[in-house]
């Protein structure tokens, strides 16, 4: 999810009791703990930035090591002198506040670095939603203008964000019910259908059917209805293909990606290969498409330059 959301998040969770109890070292120790698993932002740059960015600062073990330090920092700032008590608080704002927000969309976190780098995803909501990002906020405006109702009314914040997600992850199960339904319509036996979530519509979802030889691409709905369902190449196994795969950034992008695909063509003289992960195929707010590596081969076939986003 976006800053904002996570710190309105962290600040709602404090609300509905710690603040009353803890004071303001418990807002603190809980607003920061949302936000600071993002200081890796700071050494996050380029192809690499999609191994750095949502790696070991987003894990349990990274959290752990956050909230302690996070404690320590807060010590000095209070009445509260129990340093275990402000990392246990920091510990929630990270893991409920960042770590979880991050996990119900479509990006994915390092969960369990250093033991895995697995990107579990829960593919539930929009990188930006404002029916969750909203009711935090106002959530936390009232209960600032009414003190003793604020724990009542965080409560009530984080109970919608319960239902919202618990309704996300109904319609997200009949859309890969339908998707399914669709693939078989066209004698596709898919190795993997995904539904990937769409800005502002709960009901409607970015379907994808992978089978041995290409992806296939449609928009689900929940409600039913037909959906089209249209072919988009894997990566193909061409030499220069495999000679890109031998560069550290190509092997990071190919491991990120979830649905890569990949155009070839000759661009002044040079052979380029273009990669896409198709989850950030579309534009959003006029932006390009995320997420695009282009790969500049040498006329000896060898890696010349890498590209992210260009």
């Amino acid at each position: 999810m976006d800053p904002v959301t996570h710190g309105l998040t962290g600040a709602v969770l404090a609300q509905v009791g710690f603040r009353q109890r803890w004071g303001r070292q418990a807002t603190a120790a809980m607003v920061g703990g949302a936000m600071v698993p993002d200081v890796d932002v700071f050494w996050s740059r380029g192809v690499l930035a999609l191994e750095t960015h949502r790696g070991i600062t987003h894990s349990l073990v990274g959290a752990l090591g956050l909230a302690a330090l996070i404690g320590a920092l807060l010590l000095p700032l209070g009445r509260e002198r129990r340093w275990w008590v402000l990392a246990l608080l920091a510990l929630g704002g990270i893991v409920g506040g960042h770590l979880f927000m991050d996990l119900v969309n479509n990006y994915g976190i390092q969960l369990f670095l250093p033991f895995s780098n697995a990107r579990p995803a829960l593919d539930l909501v929009f990188i930006l939603d404002p029916l969750v990002t909203l009711p935090m906020l106002a959530a936390l405006l009232l209960g600032l203008a009414w003190r003793g109702g604020a724990a009542r009314v965080g409560r009530l914040a984080l109970g919608w964000l319960a239902v919202y997600l618990v309704a996300l992850a109904m319609s997200h199960a009949a859309a890969i019910g339908h998707l399914r339904q669709a693939a078989a319509a066209r004698g596709i036996t898919p190795l993997r259908v995904s539904a990937l979530p769409r800005p502002l519509n709960p009901f409607g979802w970015a379907g994808f059917v992978e089978d041995e030889t290409r992806y296939w691409q449609g928009r689900a709905s929940a409600l039913g209805g037909p959906i089209a369902l249209e072919p988009a190449p894997k990566p193909s196994a061409v030499a220069a293909a495999a000679a890109a795969a031998q560069s550290p950034e190509v092997q990071v992008y190919l491991w990120f990606a979830r649905f890569p695909t990949l155009i070839e063509h000759v661009e002044n003289g040079r052979q380029v290969l273009d990669y896409t992960d198709l989850r950030f195929a579309h534009a959003l707010l006029g932006r390009r498409p995320f997420g695009r590596l282009r790969v500049i081969l040498s006329p000896e076939g060898a890696v010349e330059r890498v590209l992210f986003d260009p």
